[in-house]
């Protein structure tokens, strides 16, 4: 039990692991242009009659799915704006017998949808979720048929950088 605590207290010492990589200075002026096309294109949707109307009768709506080497995303519009579902893969634990660790959590990212500068806070962020949602929405097109349809079908939109 004392070996048990003593490695607790030094563990507890050590900083959290922060991803180092800036984001931003990877991409082209097209790739974020592209970002904020698509992003647009999610949150005009969000403010559609049909949408809430949706909503008045189910908690989410599951609409796209973004993944990249490290991260998953489902993203769903909800009440309250567009709600990300994610789990990062944080990697082996030599201290835990090499088991891989995954950090799995829910937060809103409305705030990014309706603000001017939105798309550059994503661009700039450290965090895996949102990367893999830049990573993803840069890389591809998204259709606002599509969306449509995949919503209508009570299905999502997978999306992936194509690591």
């Amino acid at each position: 039990m004392e070996t048990y605590l003593s490695r607790e207290k030094e563990l507890s010492g050590k900083k959290e692991r922060r991803p180092s990589r800036e984001h931003a200075a990877v991409f082209s002026p097209e790739k974020t242009n592209r970002l904020k096309r698509n992003m647009q294109i999610i949150w005009g949707i969000y403010g559609t009659p049909e949408i809430k109307e949706i909503l008045a009768k189910k908690e989410r709506i599951h609409f796209l799915d973004l993944k990249n080497a490290r991260a998953c995303l489902n993203l769903y519009y909800v009440n309250r704006g567009v709600l990300a579902e994610y789990e990062v893969d944080m990697g082996d634990q030599r201290d835990l017998a090499g088991a891989r660790i995954y950090k799995q959590s829910e937060t809103l990212i409305s705030r990014y949808f309706y603000t001017e500068k939105g798309a550059e806070e994503l661009l700039k962020s450290t965090n895996e979720a949102y990367q893999a949602f830049v990573d993803a929405l840069s890389a591809n097109d998204i259709e606002e048929n599509a969306l449509w349809d995949a919503i209508a079908k009570q299905e999502s939109i997978k999306l992936s950088p194509g690591y």
